[in-house]
């Protein structure tokens, strides 16, 4: 998939732009605060139909104004070339349109524009609270998998309404279980479903992840990514048991705290180097590396599995990271696709590569360099 241009009504900082980009590394250069990273998350939202900064796209509209709009061209692999807009309004809902036909359902849409971020923003995978992986983890197998999209919106909907009995139990202080049990039964059947999905992508992914990483440092570091799912199962063909039988047991922790406390909306995903976890006792350095690593191991797995070639988007590249690994990750991009890279200055070895582009941003206005 190559983003050919995208075109900003107001969004951010942005009055109104259009860019051509090349279909190999596009640079934005300039200072901070300046759009670079409003661009990058244009091209993310557009692509997912979210921000990958905030989670309501209504703080994105200029200020004053009543809404955003987003229109790029894309080329895929195979030839076909779309047009694609997202409206985000103040008061109501956002509109998102493939070759002028409106997208009513965000399961037909995700996966059509694949893509992969790699940003500051996203420390808080390596640093932050398990939802921040499982986060990742979903928006990756998402891309991927149709069927796990569908399967997590319709978890998503059974825990809701799951959570919303056990709140109106206590509210009323009386409580019925069999009214709970159609729930539970389902919420086993899709969450075990999610549970299989996530447990043997990872493999794959922590495989990529690790060899990426040991390409990119000095040292024998070695960097370990794994599934730790809140169902703790010996054997993924009896997790559906295993998973029934937990909730019978969390029963009335459950009614005291009105919530559902398990299933795989409380998993979580460990990095490891050299055996010590990256959330407690990894460098900036390292955490950089490993962001970047997830990235290039999220562009081999969507490529190989879609037959698909997502863009990268790669924010404040050059920050956090020494020389030396500076060099191997640039080694790296040369190897992949269309890429987008963000930073406050244009680097001697990134300099007249034949196909890329420069764009220097000051205040919401590109140039083309």
């Amino acid at each position: 998939m190559k983003l050919n241009s995208i075109e900003l009504i107001d969004f951010r900082n942005f009055k109104q732009s259009k860019i051509d980009f090349s279909v190999k590394k596009n640079f934005l250069i300039g200072k901070n605060a300046q759009g670079k990273s409003n661009l990058l998350e244009a091209i993310y939202l557009l692509c997912l139909s979210k921000s990958f900064r905030t989670s309501n796209n209504k703080e994105a509209i200029s200020f004053s104004k009543q809404k955003f709009l987003i229109k790029a061209e894309f080329s895929s692999d195979k030839g076909s070339n779309y047009k694609a807009a997202l409206l985000c309004y103040q008061n109501k809902k956002k509109q998102i349109f493939i070759n002028r036909k409106r997208i009513n359902k965000i399961s037909d849409f995700i996966g059509n524009f694949p893509i992969v971020l790699s940003s500051p923003e996203e420390y808080n995978l390596t640093t932050g609270p398990p939802s921040e992986r499982r986060k990742f983890v979903d928006i990756l197998l998402s891309q991927i998998n149709k069927k796990y999209i569908h399967f997590l919106i319709e978890y998503q909907r059974i825990l809701k309404q799951k959570n919303a009995i056990l709140l109106n139990w206590k509210l009323k202080r009386k409580q019925n279980r069999s009214e709970l049990e159609p729930w539970n039964a389902r919420l086993v059947e899709i969450g075990s479903r999610i549970v299989e999905f996530r447990n043997n992508f990872l493999k794959q992914l922590s495989v990529k992840v690790g060899n990426i990483y040991s390409k990119l440092v000095l040292n024998n570091e070695q960097l370990e990514f794994f599934y730790q799912p809140n169902i703790e199962f010996q054997n993924i063909e009896n997790i559906r048991d295993v998973f029934f039988n937990k909730i019978n047991q969390v029963y009335f922790k459950e009614l005291q705290r009105s919530t559902s406390l398990v299933g795989p909306h409380r998993d979580d995903f460990i990095f490891k180097i050299n055996g010590n976890e990256l959330r407690k006792y990894g460098s900036r350095g390292q955490h950089k590396t490993v962001l970047i690593s997830l990235a290039a191991s999220e562009y081999n797995l969507i490529k190989e599995l879609t037959e698909e070639t997502p863009i990268i988007l790669i924010d404040d590249l050059y920050s956090e990271i020494d020389k030396d690994r500076e060099n191997k990750i640039l080694d790296l991009l040369e190897g992949l696709g269309q890429v987008f890279i963000t930073s406050t200055e244009i680097h001697d070895q990134n300099s007249g590569k034949e196909g890329d582009k420069y764009f220097f941003v000051k205040s919401g206005n590109i140039q083309h360099l």
